[in-house]
């Protein structure tokens, strides 16, 4: 995918502890419900100098005293009260030109140009996990938040099972996403879930549509964090099911499969004829 060269410019890296380049970008701030809470805000850069990393529970609150840390971008004039959606945030497109503007700002660099050249760059690989391990088994070494899960079904082979769990979700609009326990996990705490989730529990409710990704992360931490945190989550909700026909079909359906094919019976080749080979039509 080509990017815009203010990636270049930027030396952000979430996976190695950088998230703010200089002073006067981010800031790690506190609420508390005591009357008189006073804030002290401390700037990102002293923060992450001091801290090399930053825990999964870092934002949790405390249950006893109400203080719950959170982190406020100073360019975008938001807040994000998760570590996954400070992570997604710095590095968007729209807060790494806003930091950049501010860095050239700052430091007296000219402005980027309007129609900058862009840039490639290489996608990562999403790392390599052991899909014998269940989706709860993965979740639970997880820190970020994993809502809806009484939408997920696994299935499990009867005539083996050690083979590796399959899931579904049953949710409206996720109903394409299945897979292994790795693909499943990836899903439930990406924000297309967690905004199908919202939908179905406010249906009612038309601004969630209009929501961005940060938003929704954000929303879906604060709701996990009502339930009692990632601690009491319920994986019990996660109906398990021990269907043969349905862990094969799961297991040889083909990658191109999606809900809306499904729908229509634009499913196997058996459906298009331009599919199929020319000497058996």
């Amino acid at each position: 995918m080509a990017l815009r060269s203010e990636r270049q410019d930027s030396k952000v890296d979430p996976d190695k502890g950088i998230y703010v380049e200089m002073e006067g970008i981010m800031q790690v701030r506190y609420s508390c419900e005591e009357f008189g809470f006073e804030d002290w805000p401390e700037d990102f850069m002293n923060f992450q100098a001091r801290v090399k990393k930053i825990s999964q529970y870092f934002c949790l609150k405390d249950k006893e005293t109400t203080m719950q840390a959170y982190f406020y971008c100073m360019v975008c004039n938001c807040e994000l009260r998760s570590l996954r959606p400070l992570r997604e945030h710095v590095r968007g497109n729209k807060h790494i030109k806003k930091a950049c503007e501010k860095k050239r700002q700052i430091l007296g660099l000219p402005q980027e140009p309007q129609n900058a050249p862009r840039v490639k760059k290489l996608k990562k690989e999403r790392p390599r996990v052991d899909v014998g391990l269940t989706l709860e088994q993965r979740l639970e070494e997880c820190g970020e938040p994993a809502i809806g899960l009484e939408y997920i079904s696994e299935y499990i082979n009867p005539k083996k099972p050690s083979d590796h769990p399959m899931y579904t979700c049953r949710l409206e609009g996720c109903k394409s996403a299945w897979g292994t326990s790795d693909d499943m996990y990836n899903h439930v705490i990406k924000p297309k879930h967690h905004k199908c989730f919202f939908r179905k529990l406010n249906p009612e409710d038309s601004r969630i549509a209009g929501l961005s990704s940060a938003d929704i992360l954000q929303k879906a931490a604060e709701y996990e964090e009502e339930q009692g945190g990632s601690e009491e989550r319920d994986y019990e909700v996660i109906i398990s099911e021990m269907d043969y026909e349905k862990y094969m079909e799961l297991r040889h359906r083909p990658d191109d499969r999606s809900e809306k094919k499904a729908m229509l019976g634009l499913v196997g080749s058996a459906c298009n004829s331009n599919m199929e080979p020319l000497g058996k039509r």
